[in-house]
């Protein structure tokens, strides 16, 4: 293919060139922690051994109630699968199968969807998908794509789409060069021809390796196969160059886009504020937020948790107060990022009744609960010999089984509650539950 000047491929490569992004590697950490020294055996007494005895049957029966308690789950779960208003549900299944991925039970997530083959919902790609992606996020991909082989055996049609499934299956994984295996191989075996969303999923993996030129190879070949990029495309690339404080390569990128009759959207604009504030620009950021409203893009939550997360990184809680106020004041709701970057800041300020109002107000909203949110606000509350209330907002932030251990009279607290919209079975209210209780 002739590289002209016009073209996106040359365009971007002078860009990369200039400023080569190298591989984020992990921090090494040296170890801090000594090794303990060995007891020695000959003057361990009876007494001891009995103990340690006791500590091994007592941990033996909690392992016993804890795996007969999954084996109900599981069963209720797959019962439950036999409504299919119930296989139509996403959300609890991804519930489901989250709270299984954090307990590291692999098996038993291949167990359950397994299981999902004996329906007639087997027989639609869309369905297929679902299971696809889910094994991907478990960190399965080689099982995702073994269903993926499987699927003409199941009578269900294989397309492009799938194949886009499997593609992310591998890089929600973290694969990457297994999913650039498959990219390279496959499309052509199965005579598929890779659309818009196969290469933007790719250059999303390599954004993540930091691997700019494998990215302008997937660019030349999407130019040479006539797709052109789409915001999702440059939205991918915004986000990486400005993550990585690269302002004059993500404005050109920026300017590129624009040239391409693409208009940015709010994902555009919340990557280089992100950039912005997380170098402490906040007034760059302000200005910026001027332009998306008369562009007529509003700021949304994610905008302003840039704001709260930049001053908190100075612990400057009277600012992040203000961008949190000001959020609400705009009728914007707060995630739980949003709480999360709050509530330890407010606590480590002394702010104990603010960490306790925002706490409350975030359980009233029903957001995503996390033990690592409430945590601050609960020992402090502890610390304090304020019990009741942190008993209370243990029980209403559905976290028994996190705060049990210094809270020991919750176990009053455990039945279920008719609290949750969205429950309309006891399984749908047991698997909300686990949902919202989600580290």
């Amino acid at each position: 293919m002739s590289k002209v000047g016009s073209s996106l491929y040359t365009r971007l490569h002078g860009i990369f060139k200039a400023a080569p992004i190298a591989t984020v590697k992990p921090p090494k950490f040296k170890s801090q922690i000594k090794s303990k020294k060995l007891v020695n055996k000959a003057k361990e007494s009876s007494a001891s051994s009995a103990s340690v005895g006791d500590g091994v049957e007592s941990s033996n029966v909690a392992e016993k109630t804890k795996s007969t308690d999954l084996t109900k789950k599981v069963e209720k779960f797959k019962r439950s699968c036999e409504t299919e208003s119930f296989r139509q549900t996403h959300g609890l299944y991804s519930a489901f199968i989250r709270r299984l991925r954090e307990a590291k039970k692999f098996s038993v997530i291949d167990e359950v969807l397994q299981h999902q083959k004996k329906y007639e919902d087997i027989k639609s790609e869309n369905f297929v998908i679902r299971i696809m992606l889910l094994y991907g996020y478990s960190g399965m991909p080689e099982h995702a794509h073994k269903l993926f082989d499987e699927m003409p055996e199941l009578n269900c049609e294989r397309t492009i789409k799938s194949f886009n499934a499997l593609l992310s299956a591998y890089v929600n994984s973290r694969k990457v060069d297994e999913a650039m295996k498959v990219f390279k191989e496959l499309p052509e075996k199965l005579g598929m021809t890779p659309d818009i969303v196969t290469y933007n999923t790719m250059i999303k993996a390599l954004c993540r390796k930091g691997s700019m030129e494998e990215i302008l190879s997937i660019l030349e070949e999407t130019e040479k196969n006539g797709i052109e990029p789409d915001m999702i495309t440059f939205n991918t690339l915004l986000e990486e160059f400005y993550r990585r404080d690269l302002f004059a390569e993500g404005d050109r990128i920026w300017d590129l886009m624009k040239s391409k009759n693409l208009v940015p959207n709010i994902r555009s604009y919340n990557s280089r504020v992100r950039g912005l504030t997380r170098n402490k620009k906040f007034a760059d950021g302000i200005d910026l937020m001027d332009v998306m409203r008369t562009e007529g893009i509003s700021p949304d939550a994610h905008t302003y948790n840039a704001f709260i997360t930049g001053y908190r990184g100075d612990e400057n809680l009277e600012e992040a107060l203000k961008w949190y106020d000001e959020m609400k004041e705009k009728r914007l709701i707060p995630d739980s990022v949003t709480y999360c970057l709050l509530i330890p800041l407010v606590c480590k300020k002394g702010e104990l009744d603010r960490a306790v109002e925002i706490s409350e107000e975030a359980i009233r909203r029903k957001v995503l609960s996390r033990p690592n949110m409430f945590r601050p606000v609960i020992e402090r509350l502890v610390s304090e010999g304020k019990i009741e209330k942190a008993t209370q907002i243990v029980k209403d932030g559905k976290l028994q089984s996190y705060f049990r251990s210094y809270l020991p009279d919750l176990s009053a607290g455990k039945e279920k509650t008719s609290s949750s919209p969205a429950a309309s079975s006891p399984v749908e209210a047991d698997l909300l539950e686990d949902e919202e209780s989600d580290d």
